[in-house]
């Protein structure tokens, strides 16, 4: 079946070298792809500007206009901020890694480039492109039909990602798909549910958090709290969804995450927000922690969304009575080292 247009993707590939941007070319060549080209990063800006792609693909140093320079422009508009954006790199260093994931790149491709990666990259970067279409309609559809916007929302206004309502309209669903597996030959059909053994609920809290109230002004810590959000979206597994759900917290949801795999996966975020300050500016460095608690949910549970959420608030209570940047998994003792 022939494409329609509005199921191609515009992808912008950006690189001073004329050999990565046809190898990319090749790579992506047979995908549902309308695919434009740039070799420096004003000529990529003019182009963005006059037509914004679904996805930006970028090397990071190029002269003049630097990748990460230019991701800096694309997120810090409104209109643009949406683009997902994929950074080349032949940089290995975490910090480099970590400045990129502050500016506000999503993800990053190392170079030399593999070609099944970059493709599975792009998938991935468009299921979430279609999610944050899909919330962004609907919260087109929710500031049409209703002048209170700030209470029904999907979407925190301060960091971008899914806010505490949309938590609490989806965690019931996610409680469904908690179960014994179908057989292999069931039909898939449009009721088809794909069910997973565990859900992985981890509730993340900023450690220190009215003493940092205190020392910052309201703007300064809605940049700090986009930068944790960044953090926390970047360091998700594939079906991991982010949420505010409170001023100073946030949840992490995962499906199909054994308990030894959800502990590992919340260090992950704990020491992908502990290990590097926050940087808003060359004079002004935030040191952040934040303290996990979570829960890993059964079939054999059987709980419903109140018993779930007053479950995890528990171990995030249990986690905070240790002190900051710690993390506790309920019911789960990490094997010594």
């Amino acid at each position: 079946m022939t494409a329609t247009p509005d199921d191609l993707v515009q992808i912008l590939v950006i690189d001073d070298s004329m050999v990565v941007r046809e190898l990319i070319a090749q790579y992506l060549e047979g995908g549902n792809y309308i695919l434009e080209t740039a070799a420096d990063g004003e000529a990529a800006w003019a182009a963005i500007c006059q037509s914004p792609p679904d996805l930006i693909i970028s090397d990071w140093s190029m002269p003049g206009l630097s990748g990460i320079e230019l991701c800096r422009r694309v997120k810090s508009d409104p209109s643009l901020q949406h683009i997902y954006f994929l950074m080349l790199t032949a940089r290995e260093d975490a910090s480099d890694r970590v400045l990129g994931l502050d500016t506000g790149a999503d993800e990053f491709i190392s170079k030399p480039i593999d070609a099944e990666e970059l493709r599975a990259r792009i998938r991935a970067a468009l299921r979430v492109r279609q999610l944050t279409r899909s919330l962004m309609a609907a919260n087109q559809r929710l500031k049409e039909q209703n002048n209170l916007l700030a209470s029904l929302a999907l979407l925190d206004e301060e960091t971008g990602v899914l806010n505490q309502r949309a938590l609490m309209m989806a965690l019931p669903g996610l409680l469904q798909q908690v179960g014994e597996r179908p057989p292999g030959s069931l039909p898939v059909d449009d009721n088809y549910v794909l069910y997973y053994r565990y859900l992985s609920f981890w509730l993340l809290a900023i450690d220190g958090w009215e003493e940092l109230q205190a020392q910052y002004n309201p703007p300064i810590l809605k940049q700090m709290l986009t930068v944790v959000a960044r953090r926390l979206q970047s360091r998700g597994l594939p079906g991991s969804l982010v949420y505010r759900s409170a001023p100073q917290e946030f949840a992490c949801l995962t499906l199909g995450l054994s308990p030894q795999r959800a502990y590992e996966f919340g260090q992950t975020l704990r020491q992908g927000i502990g290990d590097y300050p926050v940087s808003l500016s060359s004079e002004l460095v935030i040191p952040v922690t934040v303290t996990l608690g979570g829960v890993v949910f059964t079939q054999n549970d059987n709980l419903d969304t109140e018993q779930v959420w007053q479950q995890v608030q528990t171990a995030l209570a249990k986690a905070q009575s240790l002190g900051v940047n710690q993390l506790v998994l309920l019911g789960y003792e990490p094997h010594p080292a």
